[in-house]
């Protein structure tokens, strides 16, 4: 599979052409890869867990599986999750191959035409760059007509070289709204402050805490979640613009740490609280909460949320400071 590598003083980051696939982000400071890779390379074809991936052309679940386009027409959608049109179903850009351009040490470019799925077409555009100690994914979609568009990526966080469970990290969270969710893990269209909602205070993270507080909690939502954090997190109105970092996360010794910021106004929190297949994943195999991600993206399911989901132009810049 090709690999790049994009490198400065602080950071090494390794990526494939097939799906955009984030295999390493190094601190050269302490020498830790920041997130979860497969043992073998050819795990990424499959990728079950999505590890490192572009998510899209819609990121998440969506349900009923299906959208109004520009016409006015209803567009099934495939599914692959039951019932579910799960992270742009079977044909995903997870499983695309990019076109890869080097712009300098420090800087890549991955491109892909989108007109072979159940969406409108799109052209894209995605640049792996560094600045410092900052890695930064910027994207960008222009369609000639109103379509969808919802992308993220997927990398599964673990900032201890043991790549054990991350229970023990401490993660905070921006003011935001949480998202319900139901058995299938669709949203329920309710937000949830925890200020009155008190029951769902466990999985609060407006000031540092492990993140085994949120796993194993007696209440449904816990249970949905089997044990462990699976929800969006909706940033309360020019949160993303007055609160930085967005997110902030460390190692229990906090030699490791990282910070996000995005102008996306949501993000997925998951803690692999569900195993599917078995795969090695840095020397031993797949466990439950061995990573984190945070997908920064879109509500999700809003295309079943608001009238104004249409777009002829797409952007998204996210970026993570490895400290």
């Amino acid at each position: 599979m090709e690999r790049y590598i994009i490198e400065n003083q602080y950071l090494i980051v390794e990526f494939l052409a097939y799906g955009g696939c984030i295999t390493k982000i190094v601190n050269k400071k302490t020498k830790t890869n920041y997130i979860l890779a497969y043992d073998r390379y050819i795990d990424y074809k499959r990728n079950p867990y999505y590890l490192g991936a572009v998510i899209g052309r819609n990121a998440g679940r969506t349900f009923p599986p299906h959208y109004i386009d520009y016409r006015g027409k209803s567009v099934s959608l495939d599914t692959n999750e039951k019932n579910v049109h799960l992270h742009g179903g079977r044909d995903g850009f997870h499983k695309k191959q990019f076109r890869v351009e080097k712009k300098s040490q420090e800087s890549y470019n991955l491109s892909l035409v989108d007109d072979r799925s159940l969406y409108e077409a799109m052209v894209f555009n995605i640049s792996y760059r560094l600045r410092k100690n900052v890695f930064i994914i910027e994207i960008t979609g222009v369609s000639e007509v109103p379509t969808i568009c919802n992308l993220t990526n997927h990398m599964y966080f673990n900032l201890d070289d043991e790549k054990a469970s991350v229970g023990k990290h401490l993660l905070k969270i921006a003011d935001a709204k949480l998202q319900l969710i139901d058995e299938q893990y669709i949203p329920a269209g309710d937000l949830i402050d925890y200020a009155s909602e008190p029951m769902y205070k466990g999985f609060d993270f407006s000031n540092t805490k492990e993140i085994e507080s949120a796993f194993n909690q007696n209440n449904l939502l816990s249970m949905i979640c089997n044990g462990g954090i699976d929800l969006a997190y909706c940033f309360k109105p020019n949160c993303w613009k007055n609160q930085h970092p967005l997110i902030s996360l460390s190692n229990a010794s906090k030699t490791n740490r990282l910070q996000i910021t995005s102008n996306q106004n949501s993000v997925v929190v998951y803690t692999l609280n569900k195993l599917s297949d078995v795969v090695s994943i840095d020397k031993r195999p797949v466990m439950k909460h061995q990573g984190i991600t945070f997908e920064l993206q879109q509500i999700p399911n809003f295309i079943h949320g608001t009238s104004d989901y249409l777009t002829k132009k797409y952007e998204s810049i996210t970026e993570y400071a490895i400290l």
